[in-house]
């Protein structure tokens, strides 16, 4: 199967009660209380489960995901859907090595949900935005602005995190998936954890829940303390922390024997810098598979609905931009946007852009399963802008964007200065018209002028578009039908001076 990543995102955290993250303003980390009881099941018995499993295993594991997107009461302050396909794109990224892939639930791809309470909660409110609106059989990941003064959580069989931890270049989608799959920080038992690193780690840290062993730096205890995995090496950092060139801690940390060592910076699961590395360990792999193929309680077998990938984008397909283009003029604050579809598309995002070098973005928004986008608000008056629209479906969420075509138009206020009417009559006969026969446009002008004249049909696709120079007194144009299919046409003609619309039915 092929993979397409065009880089976008993803780390935060979890726990067995609840996870907390990092704080927008770095003031808070995580709150884990323990590992889950199915992690703690995993760790007793993990040879056993390998056994039962057989041999290796290197199938892919899909992972449906139905993102829900909080706002407040009143609508406001959504977490923008292009960038949770972007976040799910760069966690399927850092997921490829252990071949489990993330996708959108077909048809039921994101929910968004109007209640202040759920926006900025605390932990009653983040209990009941996940009892009232988790789906079964699937990864629940919600998005709110503040989740209990965290970054973030995984409690409940769901993931909670803030808009402001979510965001291009960093792991935090990646991060509490992990967490999601049952796989502690590999500093388990340090959190919330006070300790002068000059000085040799205590024996074994009491935790609230148990007397938890201090893994040594040479791993000899590693199966009995930290996180539970040899490869991961010893980690007693709790906060955020930069790398130096070798991908590891800036700080020298003495184990229990006093022997120096150095964190390793590349693990999802642990809070060094984004820009230290991004990887799974294999001990770390082989538990997550094991809990999505488990189906005992705390594991996720009932995610795994489907054996293989759905339909992708082909890497080199344009959108085909239908109208405005060519900088046709449109009603600044009545703007309807049409595209062709695209072979195994859902998502469409439209941008417009101030310049042709596609900067600044002044508008985008998501459609599912669309080809039109009205937009009547936001919009500059009297401006030559620029727009295009890029794909993406619910196994594709990868699709480059540099190969989009770009189309142009110009605002206007038509409604406030349409004088058009005023000075040119416009005439359509025959009308109806058989197809194939030519329709005549009689224009009857109190002046010279140039004007564009357009035809479109029902679903608002340029068919047809010309300039003409019109001269005082009566103009006879001939509008060919041979391309034009029996139904019903809006034939536009346009200038400075305002718009003329004319209906042109064609019969067979």
């Amino acid at each position: 199967m092929r993979l397409k990543f065009y880089s976008l995102l993803a780390m935060l955290s979890l726990n067995a009660v609840a996870v907390f993250g990092q704080q927008p303003d770095n003031s808070e980390w995580c709150g884990t209380k323990g590992i889950t009881p199915w992690f703690d099941f995993y760790r007793l018995n993990r040879e056993a489960l390998a056994a039962e499993r057989g041999g290796v295993d290197t199938a892919w594991l899909y992972v449906p995901v139905t993102v829900q997107i909080t706002g407040t009461d009143s609508g406001t302050g959504y977490y923008p859907f292009e960038q949770a396909i972007q976040s799910i794109c760069q966690m399927n990224e850092h997921f490829a090595p252990t071949r489990i892939r993330y996708y959108l639930q077909p048809g039921d791809p994101v929910r968004y949900l109007n209640s202040t309470y759920w926006h900025n909660h605390q932990w009653e409110g983040g209990a009941d935005l996940i009892e009232t609106n988790r789906i079964p059989n699937r990864l629940n990941t919600f998005i709110v602005a503040d989740p209990a003064g965290n970054c973030g959580y995984s409690w409940m069989d769901a993931i909670v995190m803030s808009k402001s931890c979510s965001g291009y270049g960093n792991r935090t989608w990646a991060h509490e998936a992990g967490h999601h799959l049952s796989l502690p920080h590999p500093f388990l038992g340090w959190e919330g954890f006070t300790w002068d690193y000059s000085q040799p780690a205590p024996l074994a840290i009491n935790t609230g829940w148990d007397d938890h062993e201090v893994e040594k730096a040479d791993s000899s205890n590693s199966y009995v303390s930290g996180d539970y995995f040899r490869d991961t090496r010893a980690d007693y950092l709790n906060y955020r922390w930069s790398c130096n060139s070798n991908s590891e801690s800036t700080l020298l940390q003495h184990d229990p024997g006093g022997a120096p060592f150095r964190s390793d910076g590349t693990l999802i699961m642990g809070y060094s810098s984004d820009e230290c590395g991004a990887v799974f360990t294999q001990e770390q792999v082989v538990a997550m598979r094991t809990n999505l193929q488990n189906s005992g309680p705390g594991g996720h077998a009932e995610y795994l609905q489907v054996t293989e990938p759905g339909a992708e984008i082909d890497d080199d397909a344009v959108v085909q931009l239908a109208m405005p283009i060519d900088s046709q003029a449109v009603q600044y604050n009545d703007i309807t946007l049409h595209w062709d579809p695209v072979p195994n598309a859902t998502f469409y995002t439209v941008e417009i852009f101030l310049f042709a070098n596609l900067q600044p973005r002044l508008f985008y928004q998501t459609v599912y399963n669309a080809t039109s986008l009205n937009i009547t608000k936001g919009i500059p008056n009297n401006r030559t802008l620029y727009w295009r629209v890029r794909v993406a479906s619910e196994w594709d969420l990868c699709q480059p964007a540099n190969n989009q075509s770009v189309g142009i138009f110009k605002t206007k206020n038509f409604s406030a200065t349409n004088d058009l009417e005023s000075v040119v009559l416009a005439e359509v006969s025959p009308n109806p018209v058989a197809a194939g026969y030519p329709a005549k446009l009689l224009l009857t002008a109190d002046e010279s002028m140039e004007a564009a004249i357009t035809i479109t049909d029902a679903s608002g696709r340029q068919c047809q578009r010309q300039t003409v120079k019109l001269s005082y007194g009566e103009n006879i144009l001939e509008i060919p039908t041979e391309a034009l299919q029996a139904g019903l046409y809006t034939l536009s003609i346009q200038n400075e001076k305002g718009t003329i619309l004319k209906r042109l039915a064609v019969t067979n």
